[in-house]
């Protein structure tokens, strides 16, 4: 991908139906618990450090000294009056109430770990770990990771991420899954440029197993498209991936490069014409680069005329 840009966040992502509550919430709780095993340096540091004050929580208060982390956990609950969320600062009774919490079934739930500024408040992003349902579409779950771009050039951390999302993954039939730049409320590369109409996650997520959302560095295919493009054997063999992995209960796993950073446009191409047949259709628009924005690493062609303008399903 080039230099790496400053500032810039990275999401991994696994998207999963569930069947029932109980169901979700040990999803839920299995999908933080290893996500939290990620970031276990960091999140011993504010243990170990001092205690974080609770009232850092509603602003207004230092949370601590320039440099130091600090961080939050926080639990959504759905009831008569709709949603309900408690957060409160990260300590061992704080994280151990917030496992327990995810057994009884909430509507979602995240950790955030943040650096603080030279103002005493949370100014650069270091971690947030979230299980994310959507309103209207109450079967679905987002499981999410996001991360500053620099910290994934540690082959350490890239390594223990992989294992984490690998390990769920095996265990989850996704629908999707993925590890990208951060765009606009949870959206794709291919997603931000794909319209109109512009689409939504909510949008994309109930025909995730008809069309693949998108595609990057980390592609978790789910078992149906993968089916569609003949299996991992044939995905193999493209030659357009590093890893390609047969997950247990269902779906594949395509690492298209080693590292992050070597996932450029070229091999954007190689792992666009492999997936093509599968991609969503619909011809992507060019806008020009904001600054700040993430990078857009997508072909900027209609897959569905890539498969001779047949959709399957």
């Amino acid at each position: 991908m080039g230099e790496m840009a400053e500032g810039l966040i990275l999401r991994g992502e696994l998207n999963v139906e569930f069947r029932s509550s109980a169901v979700y919430a040990q999803q839920a709780k299995n999908w933080m618990s290893r996500c939290l095993t990620v970031f276990d340096k960091e999140i011993q540091d504010i243990l170990e450090g001092p205690a974080l004050d609770p009232r850092t929580i509603r602003g207004g208060v230092p949370c601590g000294a320039p440099g130091a982390l600090w961080g939050f956990c926080q639990v959504a609950t759905q009831g008569a009056r709709g949603l309900r969320a408690t957060t409160k600062v990260i300590s061992e009774a704080n994280l151990a109430w917030f496992l327990m919490a995810l057994d009884k079934g909430a509507f979602s739930a995240s950790v955030g770990i943040s650096r603080i500024g030279e103002n005493g408040s949370p100014e650069t992003r270091f971690a947030r770990i979230a299980a994310e349902r959507e309103e209207d579409l109450d079967s679905w779950v987002r499981l999410g990771c996001e991360f500053p771009q620099e910290s994934i050039a540690d082959k350490e951390f890239r390594g223990r991420l992989l294992k984490t999302v690998k390990g769920s993954a095996a265990g989850l039939n996704p629908s999707f899954g993925h590890i990208a730049y951060n765009y606009t409320v949870g959206k794709t590369a291919l997603e931000e440029v794909l319209g109109p109409p512009w689409l939504l996650p909510e949008d994309t997520l109930p025909e995730s197993r008809l069309y693949l959302r998108g595609y990057g560095w980390l592609t978790v295919l789910p078992q149906e498209l993968a089916d569609r493009l003949g299996g991992a054997a044939e995905l193999r063999a493209t030659g357009a991936f590093h890893e390609v992995y047969e997950l247990a209960e269902g779906g594949v796993w395509l690492l298209a490069t080693p590292d992050f950073d070597a996932y450029d446009q070229e091999r954007t191409a190689r792992v666009w014409g492999a997936l093509a047949p599968v991609i969503r259709p619909g011809k992507p628009k060019q806008f020009s680069e904001e600054p700040g924005h993430p990078p857009l690493p997508v072909v900027y062609e209609d897959a569905a005329q890539a498969r001779g303008g047949a959709e399957s399903g």
